[in-house]
Order: structure tokens, then sequence, then C-alpha cells
């Protein structure tokens, strides 16, 4: 009988893993020895297959040179013990870790998963400095996968990656959709609306995600605060608040819901009728095709990722980035057709089971990982 090969998958948090891995991990630990590496990775057990070994490492969000160099030991310390055959991080700090504990330790086939850069809307000293982490992250990899096509024009285009080591899983994403579970519900529709006593006639905006100044907030809430008095219109947004500035914003205004974190987003794309993501930055947009799963749209930023989520005037809307007026231009527009929105709802249901359906997207990364071992 042939040995295992070993693969160690590294991320952040365990939520990541929650969200975006779980079914390529059920279907990588069918043939692989397969360790999950991430803070509180106890939270996985009940939800990954009993052979999947899950080790802790008190990883930190943002950076602090401390913490980070002995989060580097730690990973190295467990590389030395495992020495797998592949490693895959994802996120830039996780990934720089990864790269130089796996080049130090000799891994074979070091992989990292670009999601999104946090240096592309920014200038000065710190876009120079995490554009050149990103880039030493592509040169100690053997190779990088992408979540969007359009993300990783921009990477060959700033000279972060090249064309013949990075690749694209089936049509993006990381872990594409449960379509079976993100599906729409007149019964959750009507269970919802009821419990917060908003009318079946509401036109409902919803966000949906972690709250912060990249996400645009600030222009989606000031561009909704400009309608709200001439239309039956409400704004929920739901997520966990990364900048305490933003909770004035979120107070005081009878027509604008603010819910924390939530383990069930489909339960909130029922009850909406189009998603709004105004983000400043973004990879690939999962929660856009979580929402089309559902049968509802998107109103979005026309920035590169989301790009790939969305087909413009078929799946959803496209304003101008960090631009309230022309997010209140589409509101409006959008709320004056709601015919227009159903319909685009049908056609964003139809393009994930096509393109998103996460079993082909594990089907596709599993034949990638395979072609991979050396």
């Amino acid at each position: 009988m042939n040995k295992r090969h070993k693969l160690v998958l590294v991320a952040n948090t365990s939520n990541f893993f929650n969200v975006f891995m779980l079914n390529h991990i059920t279907h990588l630990s069918k043939k692989y020895n397969l360790f999950v590496c991430c803070n509180d990775p106890i939270k996985l057990k009940r939800k990954v297959p009993s052979n999947v070994s899950l080790i802790n490492i008190n990883f930190k969000r943002g950076f602090s040179f401390l913490h980070d160099i002995k989060a580097l030991l730690i990973a190295l310390f467990y590389f030395l013990k495992i020495r797998p055959n592949i490693s895959i991080s994802f996120t830039p700090k996780i990934g720089f870790i990864v790269a130089v504990v796996s080049f130090i330790t000799r891994t074979p086939n070091r992989i990292h998963w670009f999601t999104g850069q946090i240096w592309a809307n920014k200038k000065g000293f710190f876009k120079v400095f995490f554009k050149q982490i990103d880039k030493l992250i592509f040169l100690l990899s053997k190779n990088v996968l992408i979540d969007s096509f359009s993300q990783r024009e921009f990477l060959v285009k700033e000279k972060v990656v090249s064309k013949n080591k990075s690749i694209v899983i089936h049509r993006g994403s990381v872990g594409g959709v449960d379509t079976t579970r993100f599906k729409f519900s007149k019964k959750k529709r009507f269970n919802l609306r009821n419990r917060y006593s908003i009318s079946k006639n509401t036109f409902v905006f919803l966000y949906l995600g972690r709250i912060n100044k990249d996400k645009g907030i600030n222009e989606l809430i000031n561009a909704f605060k400009k309608i709200e008095h001439s239309k039956d219109v409400l704004l929920i947004i739901v997520g966990s608040i990364e900048d305490k500035k933003l909770n004035d914003l979120l107070k005081k205004n009878k027509k604008i819901l603010y819910f924390d974190y939530t383990a069930k987003p489909e339960d909130w794309f029922s009850l909406a009728d189009i998603l709004c993501l105004p983000s400043h930055r973004e990879g690939f947009g999962t929660v856009v095709i979580e929402a089309a799963s559902c049968g509802i749209p998107a109103l979005c930023s026309n920035i590169y990722g989301l790009n790939d989520s969305i087909v413009k005037n078929k799946t959803g809307f496209f304003h101008a980035v960090k631009s309230t007026d022309d997010i209140k231009k589409k509101m409006l527009y959008i709320i004056n057709n709601q015919q227009l929105v159903k319909k685009y709802g049908i056609s964003a249901r139809k393009k994930v089971l096509r393109d998103f359906d996460q079993n082909q997207v594990t089907k596709n990364f599993l034949k990638y990982i395979n072609s991979n071992i050396c």
C-alpha cells in the first residue's frame, strides 16, 4: 500500500476553514494525511472528518512583531515534525509565515492562495511594503492559486505573480457555494420579516460581512439616508464591527437595522431583496455568490474581484467605487425596477449552479492538488 502524502492547510482563524474549506477538507482527508493549522481549531472538531489533525497556532490579527515571530517559530516546529509534502496558506501574513517556514523545511509543494490585496487601494510606504510581502510570498512558493480571474490579471499587471506560476480554480472563489444550504426560503422570509415587523412590501437592501471603512459602509449608509424618506425601504447591516468609529452611523435611524455576526447568512438573504457590497477592494466576493445562490442579485462596486462574481445587467448592478451619489442613483433605479431585480435574481441562481457549485470547485481543486504532488 502506498504511503499517504501529508498536506498542511494554514489560515488565521478556524472561521476561515468553516466558511470556505469544509467541502475541500472532507474530500482531501480521503486521500491525504491532512493537518489544519489555525486559531481555535477545536471549533472545527465536529465539522471535519475524525482523521483530520487539528493544530492550534495562535495567530494574531494585524501585525505584531514579537507575536508574529513566535507564531513563525511554532509553525516551524510543526513543519519540522510533520514534514509535509504540500502546504497551502491563506491571507498575506499567514502566507508570508508559511512561505518562509515551508521554504526552510524544504516542503516540496509550497502553495499560497491569494484572496485579495490589502495594498490594492493604498498609497505610499504601506502599499510598497505589503506589495513586496506578496512578491516574496510568490517567490518562495512553487505555485500560487488566485480566487478570481480579474485579481490574477491585476497581480500579473503589477508584476507580483507570473502567468505560468498562477492559476484560478474552475471559475473562481476558494470553496464555491453549498447550493443546497444557500437556497431561497419563503418560510424564512416570512418568519424573519414578521419577527422584526418588516412589511412584505418593504424593499430591503442588505449588507452582510465585516464592517470597516474599506467595505464602503460610510458611502452605503450616506447614500441610503438620501432616499429613505421617499420610499418604503429598509437597510439591514449584519456583521462584526471592526471599526468602532462606524458605531454612530449604525444608530439612531429607524430605517437602518444592525445585527451582529450571524452563522446563518442564508436566512438574511431570504429576507432581503438585494445585497449591497460597496467595497473599496475585494479579492472575489463570496458573499455575492452566496446571495446569488438564494436568488438575490447584488449592487456592488465596479472593482476587480467583484467583476468575476457578477455579470453586469444580468445578475447584478455596479456602481462607481467610493461614490455615494452613484450608489444613491443605483438604489433609486433598483427600487423603481423591482421586476428587473427579481429577473436578475433568477439569473444569479442559475449562474451559481453552473459556475460556483462547491462540488464543482472541489473537484477541480482536487485535480489540481493531485497533479502537483511531487
